[in-house]
């Protein structure tokens, strides 16, 4: 009777709790394009299963209306992996797995932002393009599987970047944009439309927010950067309170008409950080020097100070920072008087302050800015937030995500096993059937035709010696066969004798020597940068071939018709050979070879060609990603300073001596292993490539060994050691055995 008593009160409890807030606390997180080339994210690494909008930016929004793909490589071109491991192409592509994941998810596309916000003021002040927009962002939702838009104007009326456009009536001019999209999509059947608000008053213009704010779903308010590199003075990122904090700016808002329940606070995955910070106030509120190099920065972009809260976990990690909480602004920042550095970042005591206000106050949920720069999983912002809201369905999840091996599972790995037990099963049949059944080459052919007279007397002679002793077995038709083989086999022997005799075969080449020969060639041809180098890096190979007579470089008459495909042009009679191809412009190499190539021989110099053409087409591919020269860049240039390189999450992370804190790339560690050999960078770890020179020595760790490099101690992972220690033993002496 009590347990029935006790469960009735707590389904009232969960009842008023789950009415209490009507709708649901909404989860919203924004991808932005440049994640996939920066960060190295994939838009399918997003927590699509607890979150309720998952915001994409940008898009380009057009002088005339027009809605287009902000960035047509990464959104439409880009392969990148989606559901189940399937490949798709673009960042587009890769919505519907994630609807999969979680039917209820509402997917938006932005327009605007900082840098993308200039045409948005003459679109709205004009009632023909307000239409096209309309018409333009209802077919790009269709085409592309979008189910709404967000409109991030940096700012109506104020204005925010210099190169935006700005107007007194913008406000009214909004208001008209965003009743007709609304008009728009309720024709359509329904979509979300979503806004973003700053939270400073000064950015905010006068206006009428209750009647703007009517046909939105929800606004973004822009909690994410109060303070950033451009401050003066340090201070906190993203305050719950201040002057103004996010509780003050929910205040202006609700104050000028804003619905509590449409408003939902933006914050930040990401620190921010200062040098040359003075230690009063433990670096709060300062003057400083600058901000140092982010995690994604380059030379191209200049230091930011932003780093992810995985990289803020580690630095805070190392012991150089200690942690000062703000009671008054409910916010967290760590720092180093060593460094005299200052970090602002969400930390979870910070996000808890403001997951609890947002309940207080009934607000509209949470947002996140931006999902590859939070933690994966239970352990980032979106995964505390989740659990905050939806307490059972996170225990729910998180137990499958740590079980991965549940019956699915096992199915599936049983399934790859076999597969991969099956492809090997036929790799090995298709060796063995080519090593049975391969092409000769002309010397081996020399050398059979020179034994074959031999060989023909041999089965004439058992021909005989089988028709008489088997003649009164076998049948007739056997006999006569018997009979016309011996005397087959003696008339082809008398033909080929001659033959035979003047034929002197070349030096027969080992088994597997052309395949040693391409791999030399290989190591010399990479060394090489330029065309010319390369051709005569062939040449010079060549030359060592007593296959070929004759080799020289020529210039084609007229490049542009040099065939793309044909690497080698063989002449009819195969003694002679063109080498062009559209990757060379226009040097050719002509070819003279000693006897007529045969069919394996023509393989083996056209994989010489081939060869060539790779490497070209890979340096032109180099040219043409300013962003792999700069991180490569970033690798080289540091030579004697930089120590090691360690991967994390889709990126890597450069530790230099010259370093306060590591600059971080998008090559992975076994991309950089093909632009640096191990006497520049040596693997010791699946997730570190260490300088050889930089190492100090070595101590003993918990399960292992540590090499030591500056103030870090990097890991060695029990497959390398012994290699390590029998290519570097200098490291070992003062290790303890």
């Amino acid at each position: 009777m009590r347990f029935r008593r006790f469960l009735a009160a707590w389904l009232l409890c969960v009842a008023a709790t789950c009415a209490a807030r009507d709708p649901a606390p909404r989860l919203v997180a924004y991808f932005p394009f440049w994640a996939s080339y920066s960060h190295g994210s994939m838009l399918s690494d997003a927590p699509a299963e607890r979150l309720t909008h998952l915001i994409y930016a940008y898009a380009d929004l057009r002088a005339d209306g027009t809605l287009l793909p902000g960035d047509r490589f990464a959104d439409l071109v880009k392969i990148q992996p989606g559901a189940s491991g399937a490949l798709r192409q673009g960042n587009y592509a890769l919505i519907p797995g994630l609807r999969q994941r979680n039917p209820q998810l509402k997917v938006l596309i932005a327009i605007g932002g900082w840098n993308w916000t200039r045409g948005l003021s003459d679109v709205a002040a004009d009632p023909a393009r307000r239409r096209h927009f309309v018409a333009s962002a209802l077919a790009f939702f269709e085409r592309y599987g979008f189910d709404g838009i967000e409109i991030d104007w940096r700012f109506p009326v104020v204005g925010g970047h210099p190169d935006a456009v700005r107007r007194d009536d913008d406000l009214a001019n909004y208001q008209l944009l965003l009743q007709e999209l609304r008009h728009g999509c309720d024709a359509r059947g329904g979509c979300q439309i979503a806004i973003t608000l700053p939270p400073q008053p000064a950015m905010r213009a006068p206006g009428d927010y209750r009647a703007l704010i009517a046909p939105v779903d929800f606004v973004s308010l822009i909690g994410t950067d109060f303070h950033g590199a451009w401050s003066p003075r340090t201070g906190h990122k993203s305050p719950l309170h201040g002057a103004p904090g996010i509780a003050e700016a929910i205040d202006a808002l609700v104050a000028a008409g804003v619905p509590r329940g449409k408003l939902v606070p933006m914050l930040p995955a990401q620190g921010v950080s200062w040098i040359g910070v003075p230690a009063p106030n433990h670096g709060l509120d300062q003057p400083h020097r600058g901000a140092p190099w982010g995690t994604w920065d380059n030379e191209k972009t200049g230091p930011s100070g932003t780093y992810t809260l995985a990289e803020i976990a580690r630095m805070a990690a190392e012991g150089d920072f200690v942690r000062y909480w703000d009671d008054a602004a409910q916010a967290e920042t760590l720092y180093s008087p060593v460094r005299a550095q200052l970090i602002s970042y969400e930390s979870p005591r910070a996000f808890s302050a403001k997951l609890d206000f947002v309940d207080r106050e009934r607000l509209g949920g949470i947002g996140l800015w931006e999902v590859s720069s939070d933690e994966p999983g239970s352990a980032g912002l979106i995964g505390r937030a989740y659990r905050h809201f939806h307490p059972w369905q996170a225990a729910w999840l998180g137990l499958r995500e740590e079980a991965p091996l549940s019956l699915p599972w096992l199915t599936a790995l049983a399934t790859l096993a076999a597969a991969v037990l099956a492809l090997a099963w036929r790799l090995r049949r298709r060796r063995r059937r080519a090593l049975h059944g391969e092409l000769i080459t002309r010397d081996e052919f020399a050398a059979i035709l020179a034994t074959l007279p031999d060989d023909l007397r041999l089965a004439a002679h058992m021909a005989q010696c089988a028709r008489s002793r088997g003649a009164a077995l076998l049948p007739p038709a056997a006999n006569a066969r018997l009979q016309r083989l011996a005397g087959d086999s003696l008339a082809l022997c008398a033909q080929l004798q001659p033959l035979a005799d003047s034929v002197t075969p070349r030096r027969l080449r080992p088994a597997g020597q052309e395949l040693a020969d391409l791999q030399r060639f290989t190591a010399q041809l990479s060394g090489e940068r330029s065309l010319e180098g390369m051709l005569d890096a062939m040449l010079r190979f060549l030359a060592d071939d007593d296959r070929v007579d004759a080799a020289q470089r020529l210039e084609a008459d007229d490049p542009a018709e040099v065939p793309g495909d044909e690497v080698l042009v063989l002449s009819p009679d195969r003694c002679q050979a063109l080498v062009r191809h559209a990757t060379l412009a226009d040097q050719q190499l002509a070819l003279r070879f000693t006897a007529p190539l045969s069919d394996t021989e023509e393989i083996y110099f056209r994989s010489l060609c081939n060869q060539v053409v790779l490497v070209r087409r890979q340096l032109q591919t180099l040219a043409r990603q300013p962003q792999l020269l700069s991180e490569l860049y970033d690798v080289a240039s540091r030579r004697d300073k930089l120590q090691f390189i360690r991967a994390d999450r889709g990126y890597s992370g450069i530790h230099a001596s010259d370093l306060a804190s590591p600059i971080h790339i998008t090559l992975r560690l076994r991309a950089l292993r093909l632009y640096f050999d191990d006497s520049q960078l040596v693997q010791v770890h699946r997730s570190y490539l260490v300088r050889p020179g930089a190492v100090e020595g070595v101590r003993r760790a918990r399960g292992g060994v540590e090499l030591l490099i500056g103030r870090h101690a990097v890991p060695v992972a029990r497959p390398y050691l012994s290699s390590l220690k029998q290519r570097f033993p200098q490291w070992f002496l003062l290790c303890d055995s």
